[in-house]
């Protein structure tokens, strides 16, 4: 069985002592930025990293944007005053930290031997640096990215959420366009890497040496071993008939906040003259599939939520939404409008969800179509439908490419 495989990148493919690691990337890039004040620069760095990205709880702007938000009004200087300086620390000073990693040879034959196996492969690092410093970090690991076809490296660009939120696995998961094919996880940091991959139904291999071979997953398919054992356990594993659980409350949770983050990852290039146009004269555009979504959560599952939390023993009536899209004209409608009204639709049902207590999950309600169910089957239907639509969204655009 195909699988996709996510790799932790730090510690995993690539030695990091983080620890002297980031210290001396924020003295380094703020030495060259902010010469007159490098230690303000630097403590403002990590003031603006730790509330704009590492608590990051929500699907509203990406870690690039948040970061910005809070970083230079703090420092009282526009981003673009600044941006060709610290444009030039990572074109040539930033390779000077690689003295700070080694070389992991092991990692490269992984790899390589993973590809062989016809596995997708996925560089789950957490993104908290641009493209430009994770790109060569992978260098630095011997694994090039124009040289290694990773289907996604994730970076602060194009993601909302960081480890060890699982909405990061999540999204990084929907950008693949939910693929039908299960996810493992590689990482060496259980608190990072395999807890909270674990909560999406994700079995893990923790890289740690004999002596650390103590901690205990949650999966049972979970094993942990070095870096060399982890291929004979992808082989084993890939021989199971398993799929990823999103049913948890965890997992549904991280669903529901990572697909309108994901969508707008999706679709930010896409060109104004495809919103309107159909793959297939049966497949809906990309008006139409954003359009959808939004109303079907804010006319159909918003009000749902609501009355079963108001109600009990609530009714919930069967309600007919792909005529929708002829009868409104959703492909003239505005795509890009469509996907904040959605954003904002989702926020509110994500506002709802958080921090119920297990009864209200359990609460029994009747469903028109599927008969006598529970709270948190509902919310199932949802999650699904939010894994199909993105997975059309990702479908669609691979079509119009």
């Amino acid at each position: 069985m195909r699988l996709t495989v996510l790799f932790d990148l730090d510690g995993t493919l690539l030695a990091t002592n983080e620890h002297l690691f980031i210290p001396a990337y924020f003295r380094s890039l703020s030495a060259r930025v902010w010469p007159q004040d490098p230690a303000g620069f630097g403590d403002q760095m990590f003031k603006a990293t730790y509330t704009g990205m590492f608590t990051k709880d929500t699907p509203v702007k990406t870690l690039e944007e948040s970061f910005d938000a809070l970083f230079y009004p703090s420092i009282g200087v526009a981003k673009s005053e600044i941006n060709p300086a610290i444009q030039s620390f990572y074109e040539n000073e930033f390779a000077g930290l690689k003295e700070i990693t080694a070389r992991l040879p092991e990692a490269k034959a992984l790899i390589e031997a993973v590809m062989a196996d016809g596995h997708q492969v996925v560089i789950a690092t957490s993104p908290f640096f641009p493209r430009t410093a994770t790109l060569q970090r992978l260098t630095w690991a011997g694994l090039p990215a124009d040289q290694y076809p990773f289907s996604l490296v994730s970076t602060y660009e194009d993601f909302h959420f960081v480890k060890p939120n699982p909405a990061y696995y999540a999204e990084l998961l929907a950008q693949l366009g939910w693929p039908e094919y299960p996810a493992v996880m590689i990482g060496n940091d259980m608190e990072q890497d395999i807890q909270p991959a674990e909560l999406l139904g994700i079995p893990t291999f923790l890289v740690c040496d004999p002596a650390d071979q103590n901690k205990t997953n949650k999966h049972p398919l979970s094993s942990q071993g070095s870096l060399t054992e982890a291929h004979a356990w992808l082989r084993q594993i890939s021989q199971q008939d398993f799929q990823n659980d999103f049913t948890t409350i965890e997992a549904m949770l991280a669903v529901l906040n990572a697909t309108p983050a994901a969508l707008e990852t999706l679709v930010k290039d896409l060109e104004n003259d495809l919103w309107s146009k159909r793959p297939e004269p049966a497949e809906w555009a990309m008006n139409e599939i954003l359009s959808h979504l939004r109303d079907v959560d804010r006319e159909v599952n918003l009000p749902r939520i609501q009355r079963v939390l108001s109600e009990a023993d609530a009714f919930i009536p069967g309600i007919e939404t792909d005529s929708w899209a002829e009868e409104m004209d959703y492909i003239h409608q505005n795509g890009q409008n469509a996907l904040q009204d959605f954003l904002k639709a989702r926020l509110q049902i994500i506002d709802h969800l958080n921090k119920l207590p297990l009864s209200t999950w359990n609460k029994s309600l009747r469903h028109a179509i599927f008969g006598p169910t529970t709270f948190h089957e509902l919310v199932s239907f949802i999650v699904t439908h939010d894994q199909n639509h993105v997975a059309q969204v990702k479908k669609t655009i691979q079509m119009l490419s």
